[in-house]
């Protein structure tokens, strides 16, 4: 409810033309929202063009645009559909390896997450070959859920599903990491851990 409230207030002081607040917006979100966007598709010219061509718009229509008291759903929500957008626009853009990720860049972030920084040395580079053997929307599905601690309602409005289909999304992904790793002892236990999906 605190973020909420200062989501708001930030929000709106942005909304009537405050520059500080866009800057505090944009130093906020710039690296997640990029490291959502390669994780979407390789193509990281286009990805970049996105989030500029983003932050411009908004700044542009920052009057007309609506309450949020969550920016960072709002920019990410945004973002995946700019990208979308600009994928249709430009399908020479489409390459076959879309939705796949740089496994140095993934590892690190989900050893973070599951280990934390203390974490074996060699776990991560499995657990990223792992994550790149899932399907492309789940692994956006885990990021958002993960990585960016997205509820389930957020993430379903987010790549337009609904709960239901996002918590099966999120339980076939989850089981094909749980098989991969099924002699990891503690990765395993974690990712026992997940199948609950608990939403906020």
């Amino acid at each position: 409810m605190k973020e909420a409230n200062a989501d708001m207030l930030l929000w709106s002081a942005f909304r009537n033309g405050d520059r500080d607040a866009f800057a505090s917006i944009y130093q906020k979100y710039i690296d997640e929202l990029l490291s959502y966007g390669y994780r979407v598709t390789s193509d990281r010219q286009l990805i970049r063009d996105s989030v500029q061509d983003l932050f411009l718009h908004i700044w542009v229509r920052r009057g007309n645009l609506a309450m949020t008291d969550s920016i960072k759903f709002y920019l990410f929500r945004s973002l995946r559909n700019r990208i979308i957008r600009n994928l249709e626009k430009h399908p020479e853009r489409l390459h076959a390896d879309i939705g796949m990720v740089d496994l140095a860049e993934e590892s690190n972030a989900f050893e973070a997450v599951i280990f934390g920084h203390d974490g074996p040395s060699d776990s991560y580079e499995k657990l990223a070959e792992a994550v790149n053997r899932l399907s492309p929307r789940q692994r956006e599905a885990v990021q958002l859920r993960y990585l960016h601690g997205f509820s389930l309602d957020e993430i379903a409005e987010m790549m337009q599903m609904n709960n239901q289909s996002v918590r099966n999304l999120l339980h076939r992904a989850i089981t094909q990491l749980r098989l991969f790793f099924e002699t990891a002892g503690g990765l395993l236990v974690f990712l026992s851990t997940l199948q609950n999906f608990p939403g906020r």
